[in-house]
């Protein structure tokens, strides 16, 4: 029986090869073949649509190659076409990163900046003003939200957070993303919820998911606080996938680093995602990250629900 099941997984695998490359024909970089960029989905698709086409652009005239940018619909969207080879260069999350490394040989090669220096963010755990929370103990059996599986901050070093201080939440749930994660602390849908926590600017100013609501909700900063923050995370990557040929790599990560020099580069990063620059990295920078992993007695794919499985079939062997 195991040998019928190889022998099927196998022709799914040849027949899924044989269509990706019909998909794909000429040189990486040719007009029928664009060099694919994905953007991770951190903001609403409308940041997307203002700066994307811009980022396209520059790349084109700088490096002489068609470029085609797309946002992903999930952070495993981009670690699956990355596998698949649909996505020769993306930016990237920290966890999803390590995901992609591990499972489909992806590296990282610029790093995110903020405030121009750091290299590094937090997680913060927020909860609403007045509600009775103002220590982490006071958390255990009140209703917590994480983001998704697939992030550092709002889920991995939260996780951690909790097991480091002996917390036992009432009832978890995953709001699939920061700033609605802060929104349903704001509504009282949650009792506290994870997110992410950037430096704070020159004027020490608070740089988080709260102030992404902070026109929607104009008193946002009174309502809901920090309680607590995670320990230091590394920035997120702009990652290539295996086999991508190394001048076509560095072509457009040389553009793109001097892209984020520009005003103009400046200005799209930060509305995407607040970065304010781009730095050299390599992949041993997030061995800190796969250290909490082995903390919390897991492997990088088992923090991913169904990920050894998943894993196994949809990037190794090409299903969906």
């Amino acid at each position: 029986m195991k040998y019928r099941w190889f022998a099927v997984l196998l022709t799914l695998a040849i027949v899924i090869s044989i269509g990706a490359c019909k998909t794909r024909k000429g040189p990486i970089g040719s007009e029928k073949n664009p060099v694919q960029l994905w953007f991770m989905p951190l903001k609403e698709e409308a940041v997307y649509q203002k700066y994307a086409p811009a980022i396209e652009k520059f790349l084109e005239e700088k490096t002489g190659l068609q470029v085609e940018t797309k946002l992903a619909e999930s952070f495993i969207d981009i670690v699956k076409a990355m596998g698949k080879k649909k996505a020769d260069v993306a930016f990237m999350n920290t966890l999803g990163y390590l995901l992609a490394h591990d499972w489909a040989g992806v590296e990282a090669k610029m790093q995110y900046l903020y405030g121009d220096v750091y290299t590094t963010y937090r997680g913060e755990i927020v909860t609403k003003v007045g509600n009775g929370i103002n220590k982490p103990a006071d958390l255990n059996g009140r209703s917590f939200a994480f983001t998704d599986p697939y992030s550092a901050a709002g889920y991995l070093y939260a996780l951690k957070y909790l097991k480091d201080n002996n917390i036992k939440p009432g009832k978890i749930l995953y709001s699939g993303g920061h700033i609605k994660a802060v929104e349903m602390v704001y509504s009282g849908a949650v009792d506290a919820a994870a997110t992410y926590h950037e430096h704070p600017g020159a004027g020490g100013e608070a740089k988080d998911a709260r102030i992404e609501l902070s026109e929607k909700y104009p008193d946002i900063l009174g309502v809901v606080k920090i309680l607590s923050l995670t320990s230091e995370i590394p920035n997120g990557p702009i990652a290539t996938r295996k086999g991508l040929p190394p001048e076509i790599s560095g072509k457009i990560m040389e553009s793109l680093k001097g892209y984020s020099e520009t005003p103009e580069g400046r200005t799209a990063l930060m509305g995407l995602y607040n970065v304010t620059g781009l730095t050299a990295v390599d992949n041993s920078v997030y061995d800190g990250v796969r250290n909490v992993v082995r903390q919390m007695g897991k492997e990088i794919q088992e923090m991913v629900k169904g990920g050894v499985p998943y894993y196994k079939t949809s990037i190794e062997i090409g299903l969906d």
